[in-house]
């Protein structure tokens, strides 16, 4: 199970990645949104939280997060549906939660190409 371990001057908080459905960015802040239905805002922005993911993950472990554009930062192990009709991407843990976010056209393509390749070389 990993997580990330935030210090600050004043506090400290521990965010458990196998919980978030997605990061989003709000200005230089960054909005981290559990798939339960809990937000936390954290005081950097997506690219810092970037590079924070990938320490988060042993170099032989792969990471379920990935990038979507400039603001956000999905959990790939919550992937419900693409639509890129309507420019949606859908996040559910299959037991009530669920999120839809707009995500550009293009974005959505290319992902979608992405984890059908995965599919047929035979990956998960």
């Amino acid at each position: 199970m990993n997580k990330l371990f935030l210090n600050t001057r004043d506090s400290a908080l521990i965010i458990d990645l196998s919980q978030v459905a997605f990061f989003q960015a709000n200005g230089n802040y960054t909005t981290v949104y559990y798939i339960a239905g809990q937000k936390q805002m954290l005081t950097f922005g997506l690219s810092t939280l970037e590079e924070l993911l990938r320490k988060a993950y042993p170099k032989d472990e792969p990471s379920s997060f990935i990038r979507m554009g400039r603001s956000l930062i999905i959990n790939q192990a919550y992937l419900y549906a693409i639509s890129t009709l309507k420019q949606r991407l859908t996040l559910s843990d299959y037991r009530g939660h669920v999120y839809s976010l707009p995500v550009p056209k293009q974005l959505l393509k290319k992902y979608k190409e992405v984890i059908s390749n995965r599919q047929t070389q035979g990956g998960d």
